[in-house]
């Protein structure tokens, strides 16, 4: 740890604190709504509570007040008797609200971690390790990380027992886990392993959270979003009491109340991300998300706008509007992109705005909007390189689904705690067997799937990733990114991968065979070898395209259906040979029943009795052949077949109803008759494309596609 006192403006600020205990004047921390904020509030109050201090604390609503320190609460707080504001968090941007406390008598101490304008608060003290004249050795302390150097400074001793909110809002604030930083996260998840801490303690317990011990994930995704969920919805004011809290009843109550918060927090954030897609999608120009909407919430406008970064991997802002036309709005940005300096660019379009790199916080008014849209994406078109919107993961190691073993994952455990700075290793499993594939969840937004190699399974869950279970076909070779962790339930521990990307190397074929077309993707081309079928097809009013197989070029739509079964399979066989090279997904989608196969065909000898048969008795009626049914236990179709064929064959005619021998029949094969032939190859396509296994349909299609039509000669010279 570094010495407190290297943080420019420490000994000025330690120096009033101390002055303002030692004359009993009334201290408030003034704190954020975040995480990292709460934490440093909670933080702060328990350092004056050692010193013996007269203090309270307050946290602006995000709804009411907006961020930081505002005019109204000084006011209030001067009017309560306070004389000293210390900060946390945030105040760094606070220039008019500085200047107005000390009109009005007020000293303020400011301690933040946030980028610094180009003008500074005209305060007691200033500690932020960004400052420009500050000499600190280590810049990317989070919030309560500034508050931990005060507290140091202003005890004389590290606060050891605090070391658990330091944790907690450092991991959550995403700054990077290396340095003073690794440092706070490893000794803080111990401190918060020996659950002292009440409020924390009944977190964990209404979350769900296996534990101890903790590890940074657990913060990350268990704790932190729960207590951001309190400022995002309402207050933060049950977060920060649940922090402080001391008696379990009331602990277990905030932590129920703050857990039910979160869940509000989760619909909200799935409704608004939605419609903010639904807006870009309206939108002809994405160099940069800039999407807005009326009624948003504001307080989880940041979790949307991370949300479109990483589906679109485009800087994002979100701006939720209110009734008076006023914008509060979270921005988040992706490597190589400036975000803080891109904005510091139009500040005079906010009415508040601070940051830094990668994720800013913004007030506008409406009128703005287009114009900062407008800015963002000349700024993204001028700095950034198609390739710089490609996202890139970088691969820690290269294994097999046998190579994942839980010795394996404790020996990477030994790099934790993992987080901004210090990932957590990616690894890569390629072209692996799926066993399994669903999609779960409440919302089946979801996937888990099994992976297998000859020796071992795995277990895959990725989340809001479930439609990796609609776009890969069980009998595709996978290959998968992901993070490599235990799973335990019911005393069994396995490994498992979190998955953050999959692939899959050449075409898919889906075996849909006998579901309705409507369960086909949107964008499908419904491929048929009939003109019959296309046009009932599109007297279905479909939306997609039909087409016949002889109209496919040498490029087939990049995702088809087969919905029709061909008379032979030389046709589809044709079909696929043809456009081997552009096949991606193909749906099995034939709906008909195999009619031909099912039909008993029959044998010479009972040709040779039929053919007799009518030579002998002459012109045969259809009474006649009713009786024929019952006396040789034929049925109508296979009379039937064998009349068509002899008549193709020229053995017969058929005048008024009547079948006859034809009067100079000359000698055939039976195969020379189109039907018997037909059935044949009809029979032959059923059995392949109907009544197999998608086991064996996969290695037929797999075959055919390797197959390359015959070269055509060319004639190059006459000579």
């Amino acid at each position: 740890m570094h010495d407190p006192f290297l943080l420019h403006g420490m000994k000025e600020a330690v120096d009033r604190v101390h002055k303002a205990v030692i004359d009993k004047e009334k201290i408030i921390v003034f704190g954020d709504y975040d995480v990292d904020g709460v934490s440093s509030t909670a933080l702060m109050c328990e350092t004056l509570q050692k010193l013996g201090a007269v203090y309270d604390w307050y946290i602006p609503n995000r709804f009411t007040e907006g961020y930081g320190p505002n005019v109204n609460a000084f006011q209030g707080l001067r009017d309560g008797g306070a004389s000293l504001i210390i900060t946390v968090d945030t105040g760094i941007a606070a220039i008019d609200s500085v200047n107005f406390a000390n009109e009005i008598g007020l000293d303020v101490i400011v301690t933040d971690h946030h980028e610094v304008g180009p003008e500074l608060p005209a305060a007691q003290s200033i500690i932020n390790p960004k400052k420009k004249n500050c000499s600190y050795p280590y810049k990317d302390l989070a919030g309560v990380g500034v508050v931990l150097k005060l507290s140091h400074a202003l005890l004389g001793e590290v606060p050891k027992d605090g070391f658990d909110l330091v944790a907690l809002g450092t991991i959550s604030d995403l700054v990077p886990l290396v340095d003073e930083n690794r440092y706070f996260a490893k000794r803080g998840l111990k401190q918060l392993g020996l659950q002292k801490r009440a409020g924390l303690r009944s977190l964990g317990e209404v979350s769900g959270l296996n534990g101890p011990p903790f590890s940074a994930q657990d913060v990350g995704f268990g704790l932190g979003p729960r207590l951001n969920a309190a400022g995002r919805m309402a207050s933060a004011r049950p977060a920060c009491e649940l922090l402080m809290v001391k008696d379990t009843e009331e602990a277990l109550v905030l932590a129920e109340q703050i857990d039910h918060l979160n869940q509000d927090r989760q619909e909200t954030v799935e409704r608004i991300a939605e419609e903010a897609l639904k807006s870009v999608d309206q939108e002809t120009d994405v160099d940069a998300v800039v999407v807005s909407g009326v009624g948003w919430n504001s307080g989880v406008t940041g979790i949307v706008a991370s949300r479109l970064v990483e589906k679109f991997n485009r800087p994002a802002i979100v701006i939720a509007v209110d009734e008076h036309g006023v914008g509060k709005g979270s921005a988040r940005s992706i490597p190589g992109f400036d975000l803080y300096d891109t904005l510091s660019e139009v500040r005079h379009l906010f009415t508040h705005f601070g940051g830094h790199p990668m994720a800013a916080g913004l007030t506008i008014d409406t009128t703005h909007i287009d114009e900062l849209r407008s800015h963002m994406n000349k700024r993204v078109n001028e700095t950034m390189t198609e390739e710089e919107f490609i996202p890139v993961t970088h691969i820690e190691l290269s294994l097999t689904v046998s190579d994942v073993t839980i010795d394996l994952i404790r020996e990477v455990e030994q790099l934790a705690p993992f987080g901004m700075g210090n990932p957590k290793p990616c690894v890569l499993i390629e072209e692996s067997k799926i066993i399994d594939k669903r999609s779960i969840g409440a919302k089946k937004n979801h996937v888990k799937m099994q992976l297998a190699d000859d020796d071992a399974q795995l277990d895959c869950i990725g989340f809001r990733k479930s439609y990796i279970d609609d776009q890969v076909s069980m009998s595709s070779s996978i290959s998968v990114i992901g993070e490599l962790e235990t799973n335990e339930w019911r005393g069994k521990i396995k490994p498992q991968l979190i998955l953050k990307d999959a692939q899959v190397n050449g075409y898919q074929l889906f075996d849909v065979r006998g579901k309705s077309l409507a369960s086909l993707p949107a964008d499908v081309a419904l491929v048929v070898f009939t003109e019959e079928k296309k046009q009932q097809l599109k007297r279905l009013d479909t939306e997609s395209a039909v087409i016949r197989a002889d109209e496919v070029d040498s490029t087939m739509p990049g995702t088809c259906a087969l919905v029709e079964i061909p008379d032979s399979l030389e046709e589809i066989e044709t079909l696929l040979t043809r456009t081997s090279s552009s096949v991606k997904n193909v749906y099995v989608a034939f709906q008909e029943e195999a009619v031909s196969y099912f039909m008993t065909v029959p044998s010479r000898e009972e040709f040779k009795w039929y053919f007799a048969f009518i030579k002998q008795k002459g012109p045969i009626s259809k009474n006649e052949l009713t009786q024929l049914e019952k006396y040789k236990g034929w049925s109508e179709p296979m009379i039937k077949f064998m009349t068509n064929v002899f008549r193709e064959l020229e053995f017969v005619t058929i005048e008024d109803g009547l079948i006859k021998i034809h009067h100079a029949p000359l000698k055939k094969d039976l195969k020379d008759a189109p039907t018997y032939m037909m059935h044949q190859t009809r029979v032959d396509a059923e059995k392949t494309l109907l009544l197999s296994s998608s086991e064996e349909l996969k290695r037929w299609f797999d075959q055919q596609l390797k197959r390359k039509l015959p070269e055509r000669e060319e004639l190059l010279s006459g000579l």
